[in-house]
């Protein structure tokens, strides 16, 4: 066990890293964070692991970050959020990245946000086809972080992915499929099955081969990733005055639509 919030478990050559907030929808806090980091660190240095399978517990991969909890504050009264990402999700996200093992990301549920970033870091991503991944951040006036502005327009290039962003709208699980975001659909509740069958498949391969194949695979893009990761903090820090950022954060704790004014 890697943490309340982040369960960790071995056998047979498979780790599985499960989130464990289902109360909260698997929503991205400290705790969450440190787990995720804490976790994914320990599979990586570890010989007898295999591939690792990301899995959230209850009806939700991961509903991006945790809003309700709040955020700290700077001596002006604003959201400090640069540190929030600096801290609370970089260090988990790079070691996702990092892992040299298979990572199998099991998307059953929506995975909105941060969540949805999980997914696309992940080497392969399964997802339920009553699912769906969602770049939340313009409906609450922020702007994508976590890899978001990255991984998207790898995946789907830029005109393509500044409209997912802008218009944060749920890409339902066909749509991702057809756009590369995941590597396969399935039907609802076949999700776990499909990736412990892909994870002992994998768990049987040549380790080091896949370690180097995602060695190189992500060889060009690495070297940019935390540096865009601190562009993506310094520019979301600049949104942290913004009338529309109070706004969506009211409208999202009242469950209510947002009304922005732009300012």
């Amino acid at each position: 066990m890697a943490s309340d919030a982040v369960i960790l478990s071995v056998a047979d050559g498979v780790a599985r890293v499960r989130m464990n907030r289902p109360a909260a929808r698997n929503a991205w806090d400290d705790t969450l964070g440190e787990g995720l980091s804490r976790a994914l660190s320990e599979v990586a240095s570890r010989d007898d692991v295999r591939v690792v399978v990301l899995e959230g517990e209850g009806s939700v991969f991961c509903a991006g970050a945790d809003l309700v909890a709040g955020f700290p504050t700077l001596e002006s009264g604003r959201d400090d959020l640069r540190s929030v990402l600096r801290t609370r999700f970089h260090p988990a996200f790079l070691a996702l990245l990092d892992v040299p093992q298979p990572v199998i990301a099991a998307v059953h549920g929506p995975a909105i946000g941060a969540g949805a970033c999980l997914a696309l870091a992940a080497d392969l991503a399964v997802l339920s086809r009553g699912a769906y991944l969602q770049f939340r951040f313009a409906r609450i006036g922020l702007m994508p972080d976590v890899g978001a502005t990255a991984l998207l327009a790898t995946a789907v290039g830029p005109a393509r992915a500044t409209e997912l962003l802008l218009l944060a709208d749920p890409i339902a699980a066909d749509e991702c499929a057809a756009l590369g975001l995941v590597s396969r659909v399935v039907d609802a509740g076949a999700v776990e099955k499909e990736c412990l069958g892909l994870a002992a498949r994998l768990a049987e391969g040549p380790t080091r081969a896949y370690a180097t194949t995602k060695r190189a695979v992500r060889a060009w893009s690495r070297r940019a990733v935390a540096e865009q990761l601190e562009l993506e903090a310094e520019l979301q820090q600049t949104l942290t005055g913004t009338a529309d950022w109070c706004e969506g954060r009211a409208a999202f704790r009242e469950r209510r639509d947002p009304r922005f004014t732009g300012t």
